[in-house]
């Protein structure tokens, strides 16, 4: 009978300790995330930068006649950026822009096929 007892208390008492000494809740957190739709900032269509590329590319090429590779590649772009600026704003300085860089970049593209048909180097005029 003492061991019966003793096997009762045992097993209430593990019943007792076997819970959690802490309070358990069971909340749930939400967390509410709010978002902002933001946009790419749009640039006016009335913008000169295409034309001050251009204008820019032909005076940098301008500038590289000592090396007529450069200068080619340099007159190029400022042929690309001329065309673009052609519909936009200050639309003489995309012309301007557009014809320097189409005489540059024939001048320095023959210089450059000169050049590279007497086998010398491209990258260095007048050294």
């Amino acid at each position: 009978m003492k061991k019966l007892i003793l096997l009762f208390i045992t097993l209430t008492t593990f019943m007792n300790v076997s819970y959690a000494s802490f309070p358990v809740t069971e909340t749930q957190q939400i967390e509410i995330v709010e978002t902002t739709n933001v946009e790419l900032p749009t640039y006016k269509s009335e913008t000169s930068l295409w034309a001050i590329l251009s204008i820019s590319c032909a005076l940098l090429s301008f500038g590289l006649v000592q090396n007529p590779l450069a200068a080619t590649i340099i007159a190029l772009l400022g042929i690309v950026f001329g065309a673009i600026g052609f519909n936009k704003k200050l639309k003489g300085l995309a012309i301007t822009g557009f014809v320097l860089s189409l005489i540059i970049f024939l001048v320095s593209a023959f210089i450059t096929f000169v050049l590279l048909l007497f086998r010398e180097d491209p990258t260095k005029l007048g050294d």
